[in-house]
């Protein structure tokens, strides 16, 4: 039963992914990498023969020191703090939950915070265009950002957007707001740090879509299951409690529930996530999702990609 984690170098750059429990299923894996386009990011596994993989698979051995990586240094599991990446050499991997940590950017870095959260409730609340109009152009960077990704994501349409309007046209309404979503954790970091936790959101939102598509969360339609996951990391962003940041945002009573307290299908898909993200599959919750293999590897790499892909093209 294969699981995934991300592979990150120790400046804390999204490198590849780990394919734990692959060693008997890798022409398979390889396909759906293949299928799914996960051009540039290499997926590891650990083959202790050495036998060569097939593209773009890559079979990791154990020396004395743990698992070894190609360029040298090692492979780390369930690292936990961003702080535990200095004490590693610079050849050095890692895995684990470091990368969902509350970011240093707190939100008295951003004077544009306010206006986030505007925007994020209207977009909770499905508001009307003018009105998302008129909270963007408060926040000019987070437009530019916004029509920057619009116009880069490979719509096909020979006139770019040059406003909202023309944006929805090309993505559509849903689509747009999903974006607007992770570009408000993008519009937190402005141009200093890493976006790990822009990352850590958009594949959280990506996978619980992919699971609600796939009926895995009972009727959750996956619009809410992906807001839902792009929801949980809102406190690590802003640093603060988020009952309290949520308390403002019109949200359906089940969603604030997970959210909250972890109550229902969504709260039980947030732990799930928990435990991918920790690379602990011996976690009760997952093996209904293990358990369904081709079903599972597939919607794994497809949401892994999307992000790579919005991560490496668009911000």
């Amino acid at each position: 039963m294969i699981f995934f984690e991300l592979v990150w170098d120790t400046q804390q750059n999204w490198t590849g992914l780990f394919a734990h429990q692959a060693q008997h299923a890798a022409d398979a894996l390889s396909e759906a990498c293949h299928t799914y386009e996960l051009h540039g990011l290499p997926c590891m596994l650990l083959d202790e023969t050495a036998a060569p993989q097939p593209s773009p698979l890559i079979a990791l051995i154990r020396d004395e020191h743990g698992i070894a990586l190609p360029q040298g240094g090692h492979l780390y599991f369930n690292v936990q703090h961003t702080a535990d990446l200095n004490q590693l050499n610079a050849n050095d991997a890692v895995c684990g939950p470091w990368f969902t940590e509350a970011s240093s950017h707190r939100s008295t870095s951003n004077p544009s915070r306010p206006v986030l959260l505007e925007v994020l409730s209207l977009i909770v609340s499905d508001a009307e265009i003018a009105q998302l109009e008129t909270a963007l152009a408060k926040a000019p960077q987070l437009m530019l950002n916004l029509l920057r990704l619009v116009n880069s994501v490979g719509m096909g349409s020979a006139t770019p957007a040059r406003s909202i309007r023309q944006a929805i046209t090309l993505l559509g309404r849903r689509q747009l707001q999903r974006w607007l979503q992770l570009l408000i954790y993008a519009e937190q970091y402005g141009d200093s740090g890493k976006p790990a936790l822009l990352i850590a959101a958009a594949l959280r939102g990506k996978r619980m879509a992919q699971w609600a598509e796939h009926g895995w969360l009972g009727n959750t339609p996956a619009d809410e299951a992906f807001l839902c996951g792009m929801l949980s990391l809102l406190d690590r962003l802003f640093g603060e409690p988020l009952q309290q940041l949520l308390a403002p945002l019109p949200l359906d009573e089940n969603l604030r529930a997970a959210l909250i307290d972890g109550d229902g299908v969504l709260g039980a898909a947030l732990a799930q996530l928990g435990a991918l993200e920790a690379g602990d599959a011996q976690h009760a919750l997952l093996s209904p999702l293990l358990a369904k293999q081709q079903a599972w590897v597939n919607s794994e790499i497809q949401a892994i990609a999307w992000v790579h892909r919005l991560v490496r093209e668009s911000l």
